[in-house]
C-alpha cells in the first residue's frame, strides 16, 4: 500500500484563526518579506507523520480511541510571538501555545503508544506552537518590536478533540483532510488531581 503524509492535531476555533489573521496583518509592516501561513491551515500539531503506510492509519485511529476514553479535555491559551532559531536571526515566526501539564502529558501518551506500533519518537523536545510564517533570509527583530509582540494575545480554547489529518501537497499548497476525529472524554477529576501532584 502507498504511504500517506498525515498528522495528529487539536483543531483551532474560528475565533482564534480570525485573530491570527489580524495579527499577521499587524506584523506585516513590522516584519517584511514573510510568507504567511494561511490561518485556516493552522492546527495545534501533536505528531507529524512524513510517510505512514495506509494500513497504519487504522492502528493510529485505535490509539486515538484509547486515549480519548481516558484523557479529559483541557484549556489552551495562545499568546506571545517567538522565532526560530533566535530573534537576532529569525526565519520562522510562531505564536506560543500554553496548555500546561495536560498538553505535555497528552503528547507523551500519544508518543508512547505510537512508538509501540513502530512510529519512532522525535529526537527534539515537544515545543507546541503555531507557525505564523517563514522568511527566506534571516532577519534581526528590533528590541522595540520584540517587546511589542511578546504581549500578543490570541485567545483561549478548550482542547476537547484530536483529529487525524491527511496532508496533501497540491499546487495551491497543503490541503488538510480530516480522516478521523476522537473526543477527549476522560474523567476530569482524576486528571486535575494528577496535574496538581506534578506542580
Amino acid at each position: 500500500m502507498a504511504n500517506v503524509r498525515a498528522f495528529l492535531a487539536i483543531p483551532l476555533t474560528a475565533e482564534i484563526t480570525d485573530e491570527v489573521g489580524r495579527i499577521q496583518q499587524t506584523l506585516t509592516s513590522k516584519l517584511p518579506a514573510i510568507r504567511w501561513v494561511k490561518p485556516a491551515n493552522m492546527h495545534l500539531t501533536l505528531k507529524f507523520f512524513a510517510a505512514v503506510p495506509e494500513e497504519t492509519l487504522e492502528k493510529i485511529g485505535q490509539i486515538m480511541l484509547s486515549v480519548g476514553r481516558s484523557f479529559p479535555s483541557f484549556p489552551v491559551s495562545i499568546s506571545g510571538l517567538g522565532t526560530f532559531p533566535a530573534p537576532s536571526r529569525a526565519r520562522v515566526f510562531w505564536l506560543g501555545i500554553h496548555g500546561g501539564p495536560a498538553l505535555n502529558r497528552l503528547h507523551g501518551i500519544l508518543d508512547e503508544k505510537l512508538e509501540q506500533i513502530g512510529i519512532p519518537r522525535e529526537d527534539r523536545p515537544f515545543t507546541p506552537h503555531l507557525t505564523l510564517g517563514r522568511r527566506r533570509q534571516k532577519i534581526s527583530i528590533p528590541l522595540t518590536v520584540q517587546q511589542q509582540v511578546q504581549e500578543i494575545e490570541c485567545g483561549r480554547l478548550q482542547a476537547d478533540r484530536v483529529i487525524l489529518y491527511q496532508s496533501r501537497l497540491e499546487p495551491v499548497g497543503a490541503v488538510h483532510i480530516p480522516l478521523r476525529t476522537v473526543f477527549l472524554n476522560g474523567p476530569a477529576r482524576e486528571h486535575s488531581q494528577s496535574d496538581q501532584s506534578e506542580n
